[in-house]
């Protein structure tokens, strides 16, 4: 069974969304993509998330959700963990910036996976982001479909492996 990791930043402090932001911007990333900012510059994104955030008066929330897909064992090329990647983005829709990459198999990871980076603050009402098991549900249904695996919801502590 692969796996989803959810890693979910402390409320108001911002260096996990920064370096979130720059770990999947480094040189690694197989590709990087996004959503509602300027993905392929992580000080812009950074801005650009926490303009959001204080817009709606959300500077004081979970400062950011990190996703990371464990792909299958048969997802072996770094083709098929970026289209996987760019198609498991999608599915978010328009609602919540976010930054994407696929990285191969590597020392923390053995398979290839990828990593999203969400501000959890939707853009369209300003209300945050679920990130409980039940609320992540439809999502492990979503990456099953995409992938062809069953997925289930890991929650660990930034800074944990």
């Amino acid at each position: 069974m692969a796996k989803i990791i959810v890693k979910r930043g402390m409320p108001g402090d911002d260096t996990h969304l920064w370096n979130a932001l720059n770990y999947v911007s480094d040189g690694r990333a197989l590709m990087i993509g996004g959503n509602g900012v300027d993905y392929t510059d992580p000080n812009e994104a950074y801005r650009q998330m926490n303009a959001v955030k204080e817009y709606y008066g959300k500077t004081k929330n979970c400062s950011l959700v990190h996703m990371i897909m464990s792909y299958p064992k048969n997802v072996n090329t770094a083709e098929a963990a970026c289209e996987f990647t760019k198609q498991i983005a999608k599915s978010f829709g328009e609602d919540y910036q976010m930054v994407f990459c696929a990285h191969e198999k590597d020392n923390e990871c053995s398979t290839h996976h990828g990593h999203m980076i969400f501000s959890p603050v939707n853009v369209n009402n300003g209300k945050m982001m679920q990130t409980d098991h039940e609320s992540l549900q439809p999502l492990c249904q979503e990456v099953s479909r995409i992938t062809g695996a069953n997925y289930q919801v890991e929650f660990k502590k930034n800074g944990s492996k």
